[in-house]
């Protein structure tokens, strides 16, 4: 498992990323494909000064794991205690990634354990950062409708953009107030004129 600790606004003793270290590396416990050499873990460290909340310290984990991302974000009074609490959120997408069904791939075969290689070829994101906007580029990947809402569950968001592998479409599965699934599907006129 590689481990980066990027900082902003603060710098972290040598405790402290000692101690985010250990918390991250113990997540390896819980699933063996998680301690491997191919996964990457990004963990941000950040405060802000806003006088409406003592909870200035934001910690942010995302696991680049074999054929997944899992990402926990919380806002803490101190940096320990953010990484307990991304450390609980963890726990818990972890063990639905664990128990996830759907290992197979477009052609029905089982998935095999990733190399570094794989893991890196599919890590096409790359931040831009452009006042007062942040903005993303990200490769999407062809999956099916179930694997998207896997992603959105491991994530933890509210909704998530894929490449449909049925449709060749960008979709977007989101999250409803009902507890339910939503899918926007992105087709453009002309294929419409063409149907």
């Amino acid at each position: 498992m590689q481990v980066t600790i990027h900082e902003k606004n603060l710098t972290l003793n040598d405790g402290q990323k000692d101690y985010i270290t250990k918390k991250v590396e113990h997540l390896a416990n819980f699933e063996e494909r998680i301690d491997d050499e191919s996964t990457k873990v990004k963990v941000e460290v950040e405060t802000n000064k806003m006088k409406t909340t003592n909870k200035n310290v934001s910690v942010q984990v995302t696991m680049y794991v074999p054929n997944s991302v899992i990402r926990a974000e919380v806002k803490a009074v101190t940096v320990e205690e953010g990484i307990d609490l991304c450390e609980d959120k963890l726990k818990k997408q972890i063990e639905r990634y664990k128990t996830k069904k759907n290992r197979r791939d477009v052609k029905g075969q089982w998935i095999p354990s990733s190399t570094l290689e794989q893991i890196s070829a599919t890590q096409g994101e790359e931040a831009e950062v452009v006042s007062p906007t942040k903005r993303k580029k990200f490769d999407l990947d062809p999956m099916h409708e179930e694997e998207a809402i896997e992603q959105l569950e491991l994530l933890g968001h509210d909704f998530y953009a894929f490449m449909n592998r049925d449709n060749n479409r960008v979709n977007v599965v989101y999250r409803r107030e009902d507890g339910t699934y939503g899918l926007l599907d992105f087709g453009n006129k002309d294929e419409e004129a063409s149907a």
